[in-house]
């Protein structure tokens, strides 16, 4: 079988590729000269602390950053499915 063929495979093929562009823009965030050109566009998101119930504690932290990572890892997802 074919990659990308089905329907649901094109758009988590696109996700993944969009997933790892912007990891691979926040790596290169870290390093002073490619810094400048793969800081975050947007960072949008929400972060709960601390919930406190009888039984345990929960927390979670959920933030979607976009990047020229993002952008490029776009474009390549779509030239996979094309």
């Amino acid at each position: 079988m074919a990659m990308g063929k089905g329907p649901g495979s094109k758009w988590s093929i696109l996700i993944l590729a969009i997933a790892l562009g912007t990891m691979l823009g926040a790596y290169l965030q870290g390093f002073d000269a490619t810094a400048a050109v793969f800081r975050d566009v947007t960072r949008a998101g929400f972060d709960i602390h601390e919930i406190d119930m009888i039984f345990g504690t929960l927390g979670f932290k959920f933030f979607f950053r976009l990047n020229l990572g993002s952008l490029l890892g776009g474009l390549f997802g779509l030239w996979i499915i094309r």
